[in-house]
C-alpha cells in the first residue's frame, strides 16, 4: 500500500455497542457481565470505559485534585535503620549523600542519644526536612530549637517549631489490620473530625498531614489518593472553609504484599506501590527494601531508594501534575472512591462516641481481610512466588521480622514451615496419554508446591500391584491420582478395591466422588479450591492426627 493509499484509508466509525458485540464472539459459552469485577471496595470494574462514563462526575474534579498540590514533585523519604545511635547517624548521613531529601527517623528506646551524638543528630534534623516519629517519647523533642516538616507522636502540640506540622492523620493503621480503600479514606476523616472538635480548625488545618500505605492494586491506590484531596475539600467546606489549604500526603510502600518466600519479588511490589504513589499525587515517599522481613542489607536500601531515583531521573514524571487525571478508568474509580468513602463516614458519624466509630472501621477491615485472604486461597488473585509460580527450593529457617502490617503471606508461610517441620512424602500418580494428563499434572504440583508440599511423580501408568511396590520402596506417606476424565472414571474405583496403604485423593471434581469417599478415597484436589483449607488436612495428616480408612 502506497503513503496516498494508506492517507486515504477509512475506517467505519465504531461504537460501545459494536464493541461489546465484538467481545460477545469470543466469550464463547461466558456472558459479557463475565468480562466485569468486583472489587474489595465492592465496585464494579467495567472492561471498557468511555466519555460517557465521566457524566455523573463533577465537572471540577480533575482540576481539585490538581490544585491541591503546590509542586509536581515530590520528596524521597527513606527510613534511616540501625542498632545504636552511632549506626543510625551513619546511615542519615549516607542516605542523604545518595539521594534521600527526607530524614526519616524513629525514636528507639535502644537508640541512647546525648552528648556528642545527640548535639550531631539535633544539627542534622534541623538542617533538613524531616519525618520524625517520636510516639514513644513525645519529650524528646525538647531537644530541638526548630524543625522543618513532619512530626508523629506531638499530640498536635505546637512547641516552638513554626514549620512542623505536628497533627497526624493515620490512614495506615486501618490498611495494617486489612481495611480496603474505602475504610482507609474514611478512618482518616474519622481521626480529622475529632481532632479537630476541640481545636481551631484553621489552625488544624495548616498543621495536619497524612500518611497512606499503597499495596499493590496500582489503578486502585492511584486513585485512593486523589479521592483524598476531593475528601478532603468537602471535608473544609463543611467546616465552613471553601479553600481548605493542601494537606502535606506521605505514603509508604505496604508490606500487606511482602512475602519472605522469593522475596526478590517484593521488588516488583515495592516498585508498582511507589508508582502508584507517585501518580496519586504524593508529597513524600519511603520505599521499603524487598527483604524487610529478613534484614535489610545496604544493597537492598540502594535498590529501594534508587527506585523514587530513576523514577525521577528517567521518567520526569515528577515535571507532571496528576499525570493520571483525565483517564476515564481512574476519574471514574476516583469518583466512586468519594462517594462510597463519604458514605460511610456520614453513616459511622451516627455512632455516640470515636471508639465506636473505630471498632465499626476496624469491623470493616477484618472482614475485608477475610475476604481478601480467601481470594488468595482459591487463587482468584495471585500472590506470585506465595500462592501461584512458588519455588520449592525457598528455605524459611530464617526468623521473620515482625511488622504490624497484617501480611497476606503469612499463612502460607507458616504452612511452610510446618511441612519442613512435619514432612508429608507426597506423589503424584498419573495414568493416561501425557499430553492428556499434563495441565491437571502439573496443577496438582502447582498446588502441592504453594502449601509447602513437594511432589515426586511416579512412572505412568502402574498396575495396582506395582504402584504399591513402588510406594513402599519410596516410603511414600500419600498420593494424588491424575489423568483425564476417563481414566480417572475407570481407574480410581479400581485402586480404591486394592486398598492402598496411603491414603490417596483424585485431582478434579468428579459426580462420583461420594461414592468414592464411601470406597475409601481421602479427598480431592481441584481448580478453586482453598489452599489453605486443603493445607490444613494435609497437615493433620503429616501430624497423624486423622486416620483414614484406606491410610
Amino acid at each position: 500500500m502506497t503513503i496516498q493509499k494508506m492517507k486515504e484509508t477509512t475506517f467505519n466509525p465504531a461504537n460501545v455497542s459494536d464493541w461489546e458485540q465484538a467481545a460477545i464472539k469470543t466469550l464463547k459459552n461466558k456472558s459479557f457481565e463475565s468480562l466485569s469485577t468486583k472489587t474489595l471496595e465492592d465496585i464494579i470494574l467495567k472492561p471498557l470505559y468511555t466519555l460517557e462514563d465521566l457524566n455523573n462526575i463533577p465537572s471540577n474534579l480533575t482540576s481539585i485534585v490538581r490544585e491541591s498540590k503546590s509542586s509536581s514533585d515530590w520528596l524521597i523519604a527513606q527510613a534511616v535503620t540501625g542498632n545504636t545511635s552511632k549506626e543510625i547517624l551513619e546511615d542519615l548521613k549516607e542516605s542523604a549523600s545518595k539521594g534521600n531529601e527526607i530524614i526519616f527517623y524513629t525514636l528507639d528506646t535502644q537508640h541512647n542519644w546525648k552528648g556528642p551524638e545527640l548535639e550531631e543528630l539535633k544539627s542534622l534534623l534541623e538542617g533538613h526536612t524531616v519525618l520524625l516519629d517520636v510516639t514513644i517519647d513525645p519529650s524528646f523533642l525538647h531537644n530541638f530549637n526548630n524543625l522543618n516538616g513532619l512530626v508523629k507522636g506531638a499530640n498536635g502540640e505546637k512547641l516552638h517549631f513554626s514549620n512542623a506540622r505536628t497533627y497526624f492523620l493515620d490512614a495506615s493503621f486501618i490498611h495494617k489490620v486489612g481495611g480496603d480503600a474505602v475504610s482507609e479514606l474514611t478512618s482518616v476523616l474519622v481521626q480529622a473530625d475529632a481532632l479537630s472538635d476541640t481545636r481551631d480548625f484553621s489552625e488544624f488545618s495548616e498543621r495536619a498531614f497524612v500518611q497512606f500505605s499503597i499495596d499493590t492494586n496500582f489503578f486502585m491506590e492511584i486513585a485512593k489518593l486523589r479521592a483524598f484531596r476531593i475528601l478532603w475539600k468537602a471535608f473544609g467546606e463543611a467546616h465552613g472553609i471553601e479553600d481548605i489549604a493542601p494537606i502535606p500526603v506521605h505514603a509508604e510502600t505496604s508490606l500487606r504484599s511482602f512475602s519472605a518466600l522469593d522475596s526478590n519479588v517484593n521488588i516488583l511490589r515495592a516498585g508498582n506501590s511507589a508508582l502508584s504513589a507517585v501518580l496519586g499525587g504524593s508529597d513524600s515517599i519511603t520505599t521499603y527494601p524487598h527483604d524487610s522481613l529478613i534484614g535489610v542489607n545496604s544493597t537492598s536500601k540502594r535498590i529501594a531508594r534508587n527506585m523514587q531515583l530513576v523514577l525521577k531521573e528517567e521518567t520526569h514524571i515528577n515535571r507532571v501534575f496528576d499525570a493520571s487525571g483525565g483517564s476515564y478508568y481512574i476519574e471514574t474509580l476516583t469518583n466512586e472512591l468519594v462517594e462510597r468513602s463519604w458514605s460511610y463516614f456520614l453513616e459511622l458519624m451516627k455512632e455516640d462516641t470515636l471508639d465506636g466509630r473505630n471498632q465499626k472501621l476496624i469491623e470493616r477491615a477484618e472482614a475485608k481481610w477475610d475476604e481478601e485472604l480467601e481470594s488468595l486461597s482459591t487463587r482468584k488473585k495471585s500472590l506470585i512466588g506465595t500462592n501461584v509460580y512458588a519455588n520449592p527450593d525457598d528455605s524459611l529457617e530464617y526468623q521473620i521480622n515482625p511488622t504490624d502490617y497484617k501480611r497476606l503471606a503469612g499463612p502460607f508461610e507458616q504452612l511452610r514451615k510446618a511441612f519442613h517441620q512435619n514432612n508429608l512424602k507426597t506423589a503424584i500418580v498419573p495414568y493416561g496419554i501425557l499430553k492428556e494428563y499434563k495441565a491437571r499434572m502439573d496443577f496438582v504440583s502447582g498446588f502441592l508446591i504453594a502449601i509447602g508440599i513437594s511432589p515426586l511423580i511416579a512412572p505412568e501408568n502402574l498396575k495396582p500391584f506395582d504402584l504399591q511396590k513402588w510406594i513402599d520402596e519410596q516410603h511414600i506417606d500419600y498420593v494424588v491420582f491424575v489423568g483425564n476424565d476417563e481414566q480417572t472414571n475407570g481407574l480410581v474405583p479400581a485402586l480404591l478395591k486394592e486398598k492402598l496403604s496411603v491414603p490417596m485423593d483424585v485431582a478434579g471434581k468428579f459426580e462420583e466422588y461420594e461414592d468414592w469417599l464411601d470406597a475409601g478415597l481421602f479427598g480431592r484436589i481441584y481448580a478453586g479450591q482453598s489452599l489453605l483449607d486443603k493445607a490444613k488436612e494435609l497437615l493433620m495428616l503429616a501430624k497423624k492426627e486423622v486416620s483414614p480408612e484406606n491410610a
